[in-house]
């Protein structure tokens, strides 16, 4: 009886142990069969990954601001280095010429080499000439691999327009903000693969499976951006930054009867590379200050409820919703025109046309000039500012959205506002690519100027434009007023807003405005929070029209005074 229920126990156990085997089997070949063919596959394949060269960015007239050209990475293998000392010095020499620095990259160059490691790589970025010259050594365990590298033939000309390249989560090239980042897509092209069989030493077969998927290079771009004008609007803004004691500044150039961008540039006292990294033209918002005055007076003569000559009763301070608003020196004019509020640039004046025009369509005059949205420009990284809805406004927010605080905007908001005056009522979209070419250097897209919308009428358009000059030569600009050339603009002081006050001695200093007789620019320049004076009139003014004249001789305009 014993050996029978042994027989059985042991008889059990090996049907057990077949059906186990079995279901594995079953596991492996049917259920498992894809992923362990893929794994083989896998095993038995190499793959190697072929880079495409990334488009080239050029300006307007044609020089080039980013390129891509072949380099060299140099590894090694520790391995096979018999004298790490004699490669690290040898190899020092030749990459760098200077000495003590050729010292301090040999040690570092012998660290590397007496690692561990079966490959590491020793520098990045070498050229052909460089390779040529570490070949000749004919050291054992030292090889390049190619590699693109994206520089920048003008140095950090229109490096905030232009973004850059860095790496994405798989250390691929990836194109960050302003038009690396916006064309990604168009510059970057299409990466290749070289797929091939290899034996069971990871070696390849010469008579295995060979593929090739070929790389497509990335398309080139050529931008709206002038060079010379760029190349003179960073000058002088740096200059301005430093002369007036400023924490940044921003510069736009943009034809208004395009909405081409001629230059935008920015600078910043901050040494850090973010600040000087950020488009501050298009992604810091700020209170326009006085600017705004001639947007508040456009919308009330294109509707009508106001002419230049329409007088107001300046008679003092004036309380609203329990705040008392004043003119920004507390001078008093008495009886005011249109003009002359303009001119004065006149809180109250312009308070009271505000109430004229009514929240709702002041609102609505403002957003289509501009505010409250990106306007479509390309480039990657930007703000909308903040036009608040009507329902929250109460008369203290119309009185002071009339000039220019309670409501924010980007620089490029701004200067776009003045375009529409200047270009006969009618907003255009700014933009700053002109055109894609291919990797053969044809044209396959273009890019033409849209007009977004009629904001006033050609009539209030070409009435404003009159009174803007008026305000330069009659205004606080007249000072610093230049003297071959009328000017249509407008100052902004605007004192920046800290934990819900206003401070008086921080302001950010705006002038916007263009040349009334030709038309061929219009330009923005914001200091902010200047300490050689507080005044956009004593700042932003002196140099915009020292830009304006130098633009002016540039696109050879003549005087017209």
């Amino acid at each position: 009886m014993r050996l029978v229920w042994r027989a059985h126990i042991i008889i059990s156990f090996f049907v057990s142990l077949t059906l186990i085997f079995v279901v594995r089997l079953y596991t492996l070949q049917v259920r498992g069969y894809e992923e362990y063919k893929a794994l083989a596959k896998k095993q038995h394949q190499s793959s190697i990954f072929l880079s495409a060269k990334r488009g080239d960015i050029y300006t307007s007239d044609n020089f080039p601001l980013a390129l891509t050209e072949m380099r060299y990475l140099l590894y090694a293998e520790p391995k096979k280095i018999p004298d790490p000392a004699k490669y690290a010095k040898s190899i020092a020499i030749i990459l760098e010429k200077d000495s003590i620095k050729s010292e301090e990259l040999e040690l570092a160059l012998k660290e590397k080499l007496l690692s561990d490691l079966f490959w590491i790589s020793l520098k990045k970025n070498l050229t052909l000439e460089q390779i040529k010259e570490i070949e000749r050594l004919k050291f054992n365990g030292i090889g390049f691999e190619e590699e693109f590298v994206r520089y920048y033939p003008e140095k950090g000309l229109a490096s905030q327009v232009l973004g850059f390249v860095g790496s994405d989560k798989e250390g691929n090239p990836k194109g960050y903000f302003g038009i690396e980042g916006f064309y990604e897509g168009d510059l970057k092209g299409i990466s290749g693969t070289i797929f091939q069989e290899k034996d069971a030493f990871g070696y390849p077969i010469a008579v295995g499976d060979y593929k090739k998927i070929s790389s497509k290079d990335g398309h080139s771009i050529t931008l709206t951006l002038d060079r010379t004008v760029q190349f003179i609007i960073e000058e002088k803004l740096k200059e301005a930054v430093v002369k007036y004691g400023a924490k940044s500044g921003t510069a736009i150039v943009v034809a208004p009867q395009t909405g081409r961008i001629i230059a935008m540039a920015n600078f910043s006292s901050e040494e850090d590379a973010e600040h000087n990294a950020r488009n501050m033209a298009i992604a810091d918002t700020y209170e326009p200050g006085s600017v705004v005055k001639a947007l508040t007076m456009s919308s009330a003569i294109d509707m009508g409820k106001v002419t230049p000559s329409t007088t107001y009763v300046d008679d003092g301070p004036k309380s609203f919703s329990g705040h008392i608003v004043d003119t920004w020196d507390g001078k008093h004019y008495g009886i005011e025109t249109i003009e002359s509020i303009l001119q004065h640039s006149n809180n109250l004046g312009a308070a009271w046309v505000g109430k004229i025009v009514g929240a709702k369509h002041l609102r609505e005059y403002f957003i289509n000039f501009g505010f409250g949205n990106k306007l479509g420009i390309d480039l990657e990284g930007g703000d909308t500012g903040i036009i608040r809805e009507v329902s929250d406004w109460r008369d203290i927010d119309l009185a002071t959205a009339s000039f220019g605080q309670g409501i924010s905007a980007t620089p490029l908001q701004v200067v776009m506002a003045f375009s529409a005056i200047a270009n006969d009522g009618i907003l255009m979209k700014p933009f700053v690519a002109e055109k894609i070419m291919d990797e053969k250097g044809k044209t396959i897209a273009e890019f033409e100027p849209k007009a977004l919308r009629r904001v006033i009428s050609k009539k209030s358009s070409e009435t404003m434009v009159d009174m803007l000059t008026a305000a330069v030569s009659g205004g606080e600009a007249k000072f610093f007023v230049s003297k071959k050339y009328l000017v249509a603009g407008k100052t902004g002081t605007a004192q920046i807003p800290l934990e819900g006050e206003y401070d008086p001695s921080k302001t950010n200093a705006t002038f916007v405005g263009f040349l009334p007789k030709s038309r061929k620019f219009v330009m923005l320049i914001k200091l902010a929070e200047p300490t050689a004076s507080i005044y956009a009139s004593e700042t932003a003014v002196p140099i915009w029209m020292d830009m304006a004249e130098s633009l002016a001789a540039y696109y050879r305009i003549p005087p017209d005074k």
